[in-house]
């Protein structure tokens, strides 16, 4: 059974140096060098969760690629009405008497052990019948509600 997120940074705590470096190894595939036993811990927390929920956006890298490079952005950044959850994001609902609940991942959303393409497909899923994913989660609402 695989370790939660939570427990493996915990886990980092109790570990020697000689043990996090073994697991920086392991995670990261570098020696960590001589970096200090708080960077090596907040670190590996880090990648813990980027391997469980995805790692930043590939509009986020683009952004962090341009700023290192001293590239400043002009323009203002596009309005999109698009409804974007970071991965690791955790959507309740209770239905007809049952709660469900979906996990966002880098790639779908996990509902029921299954991974879904969109929250419509994991709300068809549970209603039966198709209904919007944004809807049925109150992620956005019907025109004209307040």
């Amino acid at each position: 059974m695989q370790k939660t997120v939570l427990k493996q940074i915990d886990e980092l705590n109790q570990m020697s140096m000689a043990q996090l470096r073994k697991r920086w190894a392991d995670l990261m595939g570098t020696d960590p060098g001589r970096l200090g036993r708080q960077y090596l811990m907040r670190r590996l927390a880090y990648r813990v969760q980027e391997l469980a929920y995805g790692g930043l956006s590939p509009q986020a890298r683009r952004q962090l690629e341009a700023a290192a490079e001293g590239k400043t952005r002009t323009a203002k950044p596009s309005k999109s009405k698009k409804t974007i959850l970071a991965p690791g994001t955790r959507l309740l609902r209770e239905w007809r008497g049952d709660r469900y609940e979906v996990i966002v991942e880098a790639d779908g959303f996990r509902y029921d052990g299954k991974l879904y393409r969109s929250l419509t497909a994991v709300a068809k899923a549970i209603t039966g019948s198709h209904t919007s994913g944004n809807l049925f989660f109150g992620i956005q609402r019907k025109r004209g509600d307040s």
